[in-house]
């Protein structure tokens, strides 16, 4: 019998830290970053390439809060298990299966991270590696990757169990669910997921679901593909490459084999609409996991960091180096995640995804057909019937379901009561959000829905959250027609969705008024990042960030603002000072990092390497952002030059490599 139920989870953890404060006024370099295409790109594959971008992360706040200090945490997870297979799920980490245990072989099929380390890879900043990731609306990992969802127990007609997660996504105004289940007596999880666009307007929808798999000797990705799009990720810009299986194999490296590859790469394999559509990772002897779904899931990816110094860093970085890290295997709603596609209002979206355990041999090391036909042929056991007919199947299969084992987020009961209040649908036809899930950050916003104003707070309190669509923006314009409601936290609130709007120069004007009706950091911080993000006057910025750090210097954002905001406009002795002021915030390692700027900037090089060391240590090192190995080669080359007086760049960053080697610092993919 399968069974569905609560457990503890225990493991190492760094502390994720609290929400970023700080609206996201072109902050967030990730979203903007440009996408290129070769000649070889066919046309009709470069529909919706660019299509459906957006231009802030609003509503949502950073996570950027985190360290690297690991301590023992007990997690809720949700456990699925039969006689054949057992599944572990984090629902307050995004909803991610952590775990997919083969009961049989005693054998683990997933990437299971021994530790929970976050990092600077995804859309609000921090993200952690292991297990499968479900990503929804927004090119780029879930904004809800690290946030709890809505988990509850559910029954199939069968009598096995299961769960339900939900969350309501906010920028592109959808609920999502995600039901998992093992069929009694079956040997592989099936997971259902389901979107639904109840917003009265066609949107940009995205989803992939993003599968780690240990890093292993010999491991070979197969997939019934032909072509391949190739593409990589360099200083906030993708090249997007195409290629036939046959072109895209070396003389001398076969690209099914991630250990033969040096570099970060993504490869997106294109199967034909008929075949069957599915991916897996096998280790020498043909023993694997193995991903399927029906043809809704027509994209399929192998991902991985490489055999280079950068990448084996980045395995290391993003676990407590015990291993040899991971390679990710996806599947997707389009081609390539370089794409939104468009959502009809009133569409439901729904597939259903299996994952299990593949045993093939020794024939999926042979010749690629061979190999493709092996791992056929093991799948064809895994079903009932024909695979897509089964899986199509439990598309349709009910459920009944029970008891909460979590909750999550107030937003989506706020959009509820949004929804009622201006006449519109419900976020789901069968899925309803408990309004005890509301916090602060919602009744602030249900007191201006039910009472007509938005409470004022404290000017030293940090916001708790941010809503920018047009219904909250009439609804607050109007009550801010009224003077009484002009507080200064009903202002910057009123800024912010201007901006978010695009309505850059009104929001300026609200910000200002906010200073004027009382002085509070969040206002000139937002001012400068307009005046430093939007206009580029770096003077302008300088003086209103002056002024935010001048009144809160135990926020993170703002000091982080501060640094960049000071560097830009050259005030390299002023962040240095400001920096002597930081308190505990003086061991940040990326403020620490902007203070070596200021000291290389002043040629002060001797105290810059006493901080820029290889025993240097910054959490939220970006992906893909060559600043750290950047101002290293700057650094220890002048020493280069000064010493030998050699001043050509690729001699002297030869030297650089030679005496002064980055080692664990090292994240360049590229």
């Amino acid at each position: 019998m399968t069974k569905c139920y609560a457990a503890p989870y225990i493991m190492p953890a760094a502390s994720l830290g609290k929400e970023n404060p700080l609206p996201d006024i072109k902050n967030v370099s990730y979203i903007h970053a440009g996408i290129q295409t070769t000649e070889r790109v066919p046309e009709k594959a470069k529909t919706y390439i660019n299509k459906g971008m957006i231009s802030t992360m609003l509503p949502y706040r950073q996570l950027d809060g985190y360290d690297r200090e690991r301590k023992d945490r007990e997690f809720k997870s949700v456990v699925i298990e039969n006689e054949k297979l057992r599944a572990v799920f984090l629902p307050e980490l995004g909803g991610r299966l952590w775990s997919l245990y083969d009961k049989a072989a005693d054998r683990e099929l997933l990437y299971c991270n021994p530790v929970f380390q976050p990092g600077n890879l995804a859309l609000r900043n921090a993200w952690f590696s292991g297990g499968v990731e479900f990503n929804v609306s927004i090119k780029g990992h879930n904004p809800l990757t690290c946030d709890p969802l809505f988990a509850r127990k559910i029954t199939l007609p069968d009598g096995s169990e299961g769960v339900r997660m939900f969350e309501y996504e906010r920028i592109r105004g959808v609920l999502y669910v995600i039901d998992a289940w093992i069929p009694e007596g079956g040997n592989m999880l099936y997971i259902r997921p389901r979107i639904e666009n109840r917003t009265g307007k066609e949107i940009w929808m995205y989803w992939w679901s993003n599968i780690a798999t240990p890093t292993v000797e010999r491991c070979r990705v197969i997939a019934p593909y032909t072509d391949t799009f190739i593409n990589y990720f360099g200083n906030d810009s993708y090249v997007l490459d195409y290629s036939n299986r046959d072109d895209a194999v070396s003389r001398d490296t076969e690209i099914s084999y991630p250990e033969n590859l040096t570099r970060s790469l993504d490869f997106f394999y294109y199967i034909e609409d008929d075949d069957p559509k599915w991916i897996t990772a096998l280790d020498k002897d043909g023993y694997g996991l193995i991903q399927c779904s029906t043809k809704e899931l027509k994209g399929r990816k192998l991902f991985l960091w490489g055999e280079g110094a950068g990448g084996k860093n980045w395995n290391r970085f993003l676990t407590d180096g015990s291993n040899p890290g991971y390679i990710e295997i996806q599947a997707g709603l389009a081609r390539t995640q370089l794409e939104h596609i468009p959502m009809k209002d009133g569409e439901t979206w729904s597939w259903v995804e299996a994952y299990g355990a593949a045993n093939c041999g020794d024939a999926v090391h042979g010749e690629w057909k061979t190999a493709v036909a092996a791992v056929e042929a093991d799948l064809k056991g895994k079903f009932p019937e024909d695979m897509t007919a089964t899986l199509t199947k439990a598309k349709t299969f009910p459920v009944d379901a029970g008891e909460y084992f979590l909750l999550g987020s107030g937003w989506g009961a706020l959009e509820e009561k949004k929804r009622e209040a201006e006449g519109g649908k419900t976020l789901s036809v069968d899925v309803t959000i408990p309004e005890e899930a509301m916090g602060e950050a919602q009744k602030e916003w249900m007191t201006l829905l039910t009472e007509g104003y938005l409470p004022v707070c404290d000017v030293n309190r940090e916001p708790v959250g941010y809503v920018v669509d047009e219904f909250w923006r009439s609804l607050l314009k109007k009550s801010l027609q009224k003077p009484e409601n002009r507080n200064w936290y009903a202002l910057m609130q009123m800024a912010v969705i201007e901006y978010a709007a695009g309505n850059t120069d009104t929001a300026l004007e609200l910000f200002r008024e906010s200073v004027s009706v009382e002085e509070n950091a969040w206002s000139y911080r937002n001012i400068a990042m307009i005046y430093r993000n939007e206009y580029k006057k770096f003077d302008e910025a300088y003086t209103y960030m002056k002024k935010a750090f001048e009144l809160i210097k135990t926020t993170r954002g703002i000091l982080v603002d501060t640094a960049t905001t000071y560097l830009a406009a050259g005030k390299y002795t002023e962040w240095i000072e400001a920096f002597e002021k930081l308190g505990e915030f003086k061991n940040d390692g990326r403020l620490k990092l902007h203070k070596v700027s200021a000291l290389m900037a002043l040629d002060r090089y001797d105290e810059a390497a006493e901080i820029l060391n290889p025993n240097f240590s910054m959490p939220d090192i970006k992906e893909a952002d060559s600043a750290l190995s950047d101002i290293w080669f700057k650094l220890y080359g002048k020493f280069i030059t000064d010493e030998t007086g050699i001043t050509d760049e690729k001699e002297v960053k030869a030297l650089v490599e030679e005496r002064y080697p980055l080692g664990h610092l090292d994240f360049r993919t590229h």
